[in-house]
């Protein structure tokens, strides 16, 4: 594989957001928030979700219009820039399966944005993802990630890398050294020149609890079950109509949070509830005029009214 990921980065910029950045020169006056990153989101499997970021400071109420005015009518010919986008990963798939001998392959291509308010101040996010199947290796029970990058991996100064653990996974081993470890991420920023092979990192499976711990639970379950059969008598429960309208609360919030907008198939994945209970809870909130849909292709894009 050759040093593809040195100008991945800079050639989705230059696909997508430098357009934005000509109308708008004053949204690169980023400082402590780095201005792109890359997150691997490593799974059981082996695979990994990718999400390349590029964040954009809005200064004005002015530059948040146009930056949603840019997103809106860049949805028109979204397809095109999904197509380049998916065309370029897999050139580079292709290369870090001959290096591997590992069988691998991207699907899930997406673009997406968002408006969210961080400490510094109120930034658009451009969001580049994909899943990458085969990502990692998977050997004795471990995971092992950094054979794709044959020839290293370069950041840039203003250049995060984020890798993942995923759940019941804790890090073995991890080279070199990250700026940060918080949780399950392991957090790189540039400006740095990873080695062939780096940024490496080996997760292991941490085993299920002793049977004991089972039982401990069990008991607890059962104390805590009793309480609450017991102060049932006392307590209302809550109707089916309030549950509704908590659960509107919760989509609301995730609205106002996305800046007033989000696509119905992000306020499930949000939320965690299934597609038809989603459905419902927007059928309620544009009955009561709370919100919008409209059409984008296969997709509903929710706003608030």
């Amino acid at each position: 594989m050759t040093r593809r990921w040195i100008s991945f980065l800079f050639v989705l910029l230059l696909l997508f957001g430098s357009v934005f950045f000509s109308a708008t020169p004053a949204l690169a006056q980023e400082t402590e928030y780095r201005a792109t990153y890359t997150l691997i989101d490593v799974h059981g499997g082996g695979s990994a979700t990718w999400t390349i970021g590029h964040r954009i400071a809005l200064a004005t109420r002015e530059e948040e219009d146009a930056f949603r005015k840019y997103m809106e009518e860049f949805e028109a010919i979204e397809g095109t820039y999904i197509k380049e986008f998916s065309n370029r990963i897999n050139r580079i798939i292709r290369d870090a399966e001959a290096a591997t001998g590992r069988g691998m392959m991207a699907k899930n291509f997406d673009i997406s944005y968002e408006v969210t308010d961080a400490a510094i101040g109120r930034f658009g996010v451009i969001k580049y993802q994909f899943d990458w199947i085969g990502f990692a290796e998977v050997k004795d029970g471990n995971i092992v990630v950094g054979d794709v990058f044959v020839d290293g991996f370069f950041l840039s100064r203003d250049d995060a890398l984020v890798i993942r653990s995923p759940y019941n996974y804790k890090v073995d081993s991890v080279t070199p050294k990250p700026d940060v470890t918080r949780d399950d991420e392991l957090i790189w920023y540039g400006l740095r020149d990873f080695g062939p092979g780096e940024p490496n990192v080996v997760l292991t499976y941490m085993p299920v609890a002793p049977i004991w711990i089972f039982g401990i639970i069990a008991i607890l379950v059962v104390a805590i079950a009793l309480s609450i059969l017991k102060r049932k008598k006392t307590k209302r429960r809550m109707t089916e109509d309030e549950i509704m309208k908590s659960d509107e609360d919760r989509v609301t919030e995730l609205l106002r949070e996305a800046g007033g907008s989000m696509y119905q198939s992000a306020i499930v994945k949000k939320t965690g509830f299934s597609k038809s209970k989603v459905s419902a809870i927007l059928k309620s909130m544009k009955d009561n005029g709370t919100i919008q849909k409209v059409k984008k292709g296969k997709e509903n894009l929710i706003r608030m009214s």
